[in-house]
């Protein structure tokens, strides 16, 4: 059995009235049809080769991007929340025996109970308001995925892959654990329906590092200190650990961090650095 071409606007549509998808927003059901774009994502991820490649799909919606994937070789498993889609999701299961589609929400999922082989890549095209939550959850599987290919939100990608200088909260929390680069940009006009911002592809790299313990410290430590990222970083510190901006700053010499630092220009090492000698300093 041969699966309808996904990449096609009028042959999603189709497949939504016949399954009765509708595209909700709270869901961010903005469902890719575009094939250059799509041939692009899966080219980023290679191909699966003969034994074929495990990718983890994240709301694979009508199965556009699954479709592209399977093309290539690899081995899906597709995760999807909408019970809708699940059952459209059956014409492309006919067609590919190696896809499986979990009717699951991804934050109440573990690789465990995918039987997922260290080694593993993850693909999405993320809904935006569940960017942050999901990145997360992604970052604190185990095993980790080798490699994420994500569609966000053009600003959200930009935040994330900033140079050192411009770091948000955010972009210290996935820095902490992993190298992420923007890919290429896409167009409002490759979704149906449209989205009102434009979207980016960001790959993402897990650090093989495990911070244990100075994690929680580190971000503890980093969101009072965001709330002032304006201020030289003695200001911030003080604030957070509620001491005189002195004492923040002598700090943060001990550290071999320069206090008229902003927050958004300490690189990864140096907010660890700065964890371990605020842990040493409220011990001693």
């Amino acid at each position: 059995m041969t699966a309808p071409d996904l990449c096609r606007e009028e042959t999603a549509r189709a497949v939504a009235r016949r399954f009765r998808v509708v595209p909700q927003h709270d869901l961010g059901q903005n469902f890719l049809v575009d094939r250059g774009v799509r041939d692009a994502i899966v080219a980023t991820l290679g191909q699966g080769g003969p034994n074929g490649g495990q990718i983890v799909e994240i709301g694979s919606g009508l199965g556009a991007l699954s479709q592209g994937l399977l093309g290539a070789g690899f081995a899906v498993t597709g995760i999807e929340v909408d019970p809708r889609c699940v059952a459209a999701l059956g014409l492309l299961r006919a067609a590919h025996p190696r896809f499986l589609v979990i009717q699951a929400d991804v934050l109440q999922v573990q690789p465990g109970d995918l039987g997922l082989a260290p080694g593993f890549r993850v693909a999405a095209n993320l809904p935006y308001q569940l960017t942050g939550v999901v990145l997360q959850r992604l970052m604190e599987w185990r095993p980790q995925p080798a490699t994420c290919h994500l569609l966000v939100q053009r600003e959200v990608a930009r935040r994330l892959a900033a140079d050192l200088g411009d770091w948000s909260l955010s972009t210290l929390a996935l820095r902490l654990l992993a190298e992420v680069e923007i890919a290429f940009d896409v167009g409002p006009e490759s979704f149906w329906p449209r989205p009102k911002v434009s979207s980016s592809l960001i790959v993402i790299r897990p650090r093989p590092v495990d911070l244990g313990e100075i994690l929680p410290q580190v971000m503890g430590l980093a969101r009072p200190i965001f709330q002032q990222r304006r201020k030289q970083l003695h200001h911030g510190l003080a604030r957070a650990l509620g001491v005189d901006s002195r004492g923040a700053a002598q700090l943060l010499l001990e550290a071999r961090i320069d206090p008229a630092k902003r927050p958004g220009a300490l690189g990864t090492e140096e907010w660890v650095r700065l964890a371990r000698e605020v842990s040493r300093s409220s011990s001693g």
